[in-house]
């Protein structure tokens, strides 16, 4: 006869069998894994008490970090369009010399937006390499995709 252990655990709480645990109140030791050995055990500990994670760890904030970086880029351009589509509206007259710096500085960014792009996209493949869990890999960003929302997020003037 197969064993129910939720009908187990449900009668052993309401004989009270789960009051005044030891350590109750107090966050779980998540410190120690039982299926490392010891020597890594202490590898780990010693690493951590000295600031320092596995590379893929480092890397995964970096990733962070640098997909942050690309939106700023986006968000801060598309502010500058807005800024200069004002000015224009304003004083038709200053319209093609802004136009044409505005191109200037889009060509700029957009160049910057590709490359660091493609940068993010091989930490992510280095990342994926080292990830000890193939359920926490990242999925690469679709470089078209991205060109194309730069292009919708920033159109010319």
């Amino acid at each position: 006869m197969p064993i129910n252990v939720d009908e187990q655990i449900e009668k052993a709480m309401q004989r009270g069998e789960f009051t005044n645990l030891p350590g109750k109140g107090r966050p779980l030791n998540l410190e120690t894994h039982p299926f490392l050995t010891p020597q890594v055990r202490m590898a780990n500990r010693l690493l951590k008490e000295n600031g320092f994670a596995p590379r893929w760890i480092e890397l995964e904030k970096e990733i962070q970090r640098d997909k942050a970086q690309l939106e700023k880029l986006l968000v801060t351009l598309s502010a500058r369009r807005e800024r200069l589509a004002e000015i224009v509206r304003r004083q038709p007259h200053r319209g093609e010399a802004v136009r044409r710096s505005f191109e200037h500085e889009r060509g700029r960014g957009f160049a910057q937006y590709c490359d660091k792009l493609e940068a993010l996209n091989r930490k992510i493949q280095r990342l994926n390499l080292m990830m000890p869990a193939r359920n926490r890999q990242w999925a690469l960003v679709n470089s078209a995709g991205a060109r194309a929302r730069f292009h919708q997020a920033c159109p010319s003037l």
